[in-house]
């Protein structure tokens, strides 16, 4: 299989068009142009999971987070885990391709799993981006089939993302039915999710002092920034595996997560 095939099959699920300006989705690093027999999906590129690559022969690795991102890669000295990373890739032939905010801003994509594994029906995008037909932007708004407890609510968000933890506001309505979500760190989507009268909004990242914008408006939930996107692993392998039967696909088994929970 030629990895500009994978790609074309990726680039139409989530278009590279749209993309945030800051990102750097795509290629990250194209170790070859020949043929390759499977691929590892992985949220975030690290060491481990490059080794894990190694050892299970695949010669691409697609990962949701780019492995090159912020002021980019200016050499390659062994000096951080990205070059040590970029020369192990090159040394054992293997490339790396990242979809990243492309992914994050179509409703097939993190969106999906988040929405999927709270049962939310008819999510819709929240803040669509300007000029767009309203199918891809930022964050999802979308209904439970039926009301539930705000605090059973919660349990039931720790358990569907295997949460170390969760933080969160105090509880402005006994009952909760009506959600917004943005995978990620999607805390500048907090006044839309309380324009749009959601009695939820659950993302990642989230600040000290942004839990205080919340203003007993609605029930703000940070469920971590990994936690909210590692689904799209599968996400990943359903796409490569429906569109290429005699490729292997292989999940990763690496937990990328920085950080742990006491």
């Amino acid at each position: 299989m030629k990895i500009e095939e994978i790609i074309t099959v990726l680039e139409n699920v989530f278009p590279p068009q749209y993309q945030e300006g800051y990102d750097n989705a795509g290629i990250q690093i194209l170790a070859h142009s020949g043929d390759i027999n499977s691929c590892l999906v992985t949220l975030d590129v690290t060491e481990d999971v490059v080794n894990e690559a190694i050892r299970n022969h695949c010669g691409l690795i697609l990962s949701h987070h780019p492995l090159i991102f912020g002021k980019g890669l200016m050499r390659v000295a062994a000096e951080n885990y990205v070059q040590r990373i970029v020369a192990l890739c090159i040394k054992n032939g293997i490339s790396v391709y990242s979809a990243h905010t492309n992914c994050d801003a179509v409703l097939t994509g993190t969106i999906a799993v988040m929405c999927n594994k709270l049962q939310i029906t008819d999510y819709q995008i929240l803040q669509p981006a300007p000029h767009s037909d309203g199918n891809h932007g930022g964050g999802a708004i979308g209904m439970l089939p039926q009301e539930i407890p705000a605090q059973d609510f919660l349990l039931k968000v720790k358990n569907a993302f295997n949460c170390g933890a969760i933080r969160y506001t105090q509880i402005t309505k006994p009952m909760v039915r009506k959600i917004a979500l943005c995978p990620g760190s999607g805390s500048f989507l907090l006044s839309e999710a309380i324009a749009q009268n959601a009695d939820v909004f659950i993302s990642g990242d989230f600040t000290y002092h942004k839990f205080f914008d919340a203003d007993g408006k609605i029930l703000l939930v940070d469920i971590g920034h990994y936690e909210s996107e590692n689904g799209i692993k599968q996400i990943f392998n359903d796409i490569l595996t429906k569109n290429f039967s005699n490729f292997a696909v292989k999940i990763s088994d690496t937990n990328t997560n920085p950080i742990k929970y006491l």
